[in-house]
Formats: C-alpha cells, structure tokens, sequence
C-alpha cells in the first residue's frame, strides 16, 4: 500500500507496506541506494528515537522542506534552468539540421519556445516579491518590523543589481505590450573538421521597452536609452538577476523563517546519526512484529537537497 501526503509529493515522501501486525517503532532509517543488496538489506536502522526525537527532528525537516521545496524561488529556479534549456535545444536542433532557418515554422517554433521560457523566468521573478510580500503580510501583519527589514533587502536589490532591475521591467514588457521584446539570434557554421557548430544568443530589445511602456519611470527610461548595448544578452542579464536574486533570498528567509538557523543545526544533527554513510536518510514510525523477517516499515523519507542545505547553513557560520 502506498500513501502520498499531498498532490505535489510524487517523489513519494511516505511509504507503507503492507503489514500484519504493527507496532510504534520510531527511528533513524538509512535506505541503501545500492541495487546489488538484496531485499532484506534494503532497510537499516541506524538508531532507534525516543516520540520526542521523532517530533523535533520530523519538525525540523517539514520546516525546511517547505522552504526549499514548496517556496516560490523553487519555482524560480526551474524557469532559470528551463531558460537555458530553451538555449541548449536551439543550438542542438541547428548542429542536427532539425532547425531550418530558411524554413519560417521552424523560426517560429524557435521564437515561441524561447519568448516562452523568457517570459516564465521574468514572471517567477516578479511573482517572487509580490509572494513574500503576501507572506510577510500572514506572518507579520500589516506594517511590522519584519516587513520593513524585508523591504528593505528586496529594495536593495532592485537598486543594485541593473541586470534584477532590466529583467523585472521586461516582464511588464512582454505581459502588457509585445512579446517581441525578446528577439531570437542564432548562427551555424561548420569548423575545420567539418562539424557544425551552433551558437543561440537571445537579445532583450531595450527600445521596444522604453518605446512601448509608458508607465515607466521617466529617470529609469533615461538610464535604459542611455546603455551602450540596445540589445543585450538575454542568458546574461537572467544569469545575474538570478544571482542577486538568491542572495536577497537566502537573506530575507532568515528573516521571515527566524527558526531556520535552529532547524537547520536538527537536521545536521540527525544527519550526523548516519555518519557520512550513502544512502537517504529516513524516519521510521511503526514496524511489522509478524514472522518471518525482514521487518517492515512505515516510514518517511527526508529530500536529499534539505540536508545539503543544512550543511551548507552549518559551513556559513
């Protein structure tokens, strides 16, 4: 029998088996991710927890699970990458002659998949600042000191980082006016072995965003007339903004999420259980007592990516 907890854990984050007779049994579980083991040595307990462990530790991983996981710059970050892979598939339909410039379907299928991926990644990152005002707003209320901490991180990015600053306006751009503030670029040619080389350069048109929003800011239209380069990088310019991006985030979470700092060092602590050895890490609630063994378990199963994420809080400070 197979339980899942929500709609959006399909990596499946609690697991029943089908047990006889059961009994509370909580613990610290590794699951070896080695294929040659036989079944009976899939499960090994590593040390058995008090109920009160199993709540702190469960707790502490729920806590930055949900952070990581479930937190809109999750989302963010997979536009990011599905950017580059819009990128990556334009150089790899041109090298294999799939892609035919002279072919106007294949420009156009070019031109949607990648405006598409540009207008997902600037829509996260705008989505972002609207979200944690609105969970500042849960959490806090109205005005708290909180709120004008966070603020003050996310003003700060939007005034340091041009490329966060372009990269938000291009998505008033594109959603309000014309999507061909994205322009495509691609060449092929082949070296001197004969092979094809392809490269992919999307360009943001600056002068279709000053031209067409006329809600802009008349000091930030005068900065945007004014850059050298009309028609920038667009792999470039979402590349930074995403950068500035995640440090403003990891900042403004430790501000929202006091407790992170606390949860974080849990979970380092139950990770340290297992002492280094392979394999994912998971909590037991109940085990069967029927015969003949092996024993099985309910159990939950903890995200890799949440205990790197501890360790990489513990190495910060």
């Amino acid at each position: 029998m197979l339980t899942v907890t929500s709609a959006d854990q399909l990596s499946v984050l609690q697991q029943k088996v089908t047990m006889t007779d059961t009994e509370p049994f909580y613990s610290a579980l590794i699951i070896h991710n080695d294929s040659s083991r036989d079944t009976a040595a899939d499960f090994e307990v590593i040390k058995e927890l008090t109920k009160d462990q199993y709540d702190i530790y469960s707790d502490a991983y729920h806590e930055i699970d949900v952070l990581l996981n479930r937190n809109i710059f999750t989302y963010m970050k997979k536009t990011m990458g599905d950017l580059i892979k819009a990128i990556k598939a334009d150089m790899e339909e041109m090298t294999s002659g799939k892609l035919n410039h002279s072919q106007p379907d294949d420009i156009v299928r070019m031109g949607i998949r990648m405006r598409s991926a540009a207008l997902a990644f600037c829509s996260a990152l705008h989505y972002h600042q609207e979200h944690t005002y609105t969970e500042l707003e849960k959490l806090y209320g109205e005005n708290s000191d909180t709120e004008k901490e966070v603020r003050k991180i996310l003003n700060r990015l939007n005034e340091k980082s041009s490329h966060y600053r372009l990269m938000y306006h291009l998505r008033n751009t594109m959603v309000h006016h014309s999507m061909e503030a994205v322009s495509i670029h691609g060449t092929a040619q082949l070296d001197k072995d004969g092979n094809t080389i392809a490269v992919s350069t999307p360009k943001i048109d600056v002068k279709a965003m000053t031209d067409l929003d006329k809600k802009m800011k008349e000091k930030y239209r005068e900065q945007l007339t004014a850059l050298p380069d009309q028609t920038p990088d667009l792999l470039q310019y979402a590349v930074e903004a995403f950068k500035a991006a995640n440090e403003a985030n990891d900042k403004l979470l430790l501000k929202m999420y006091p407790n992170m700092k606390q949860s974080c060092a849990t979970i380092l602590e139950f990770d340290e259980l297992f002492e280094k050895r392979d394999g994912v890490r998971a909590t037991t609630t109940e085990r069967s007592t029927n015969e003949p063994p092996p024993l099985k378990f309910s159990y939950n199963a903890w995200a890799s990516n949440v205990v790197q994420y501890a360790r990489r809080m513990a190495n910060r400070h």
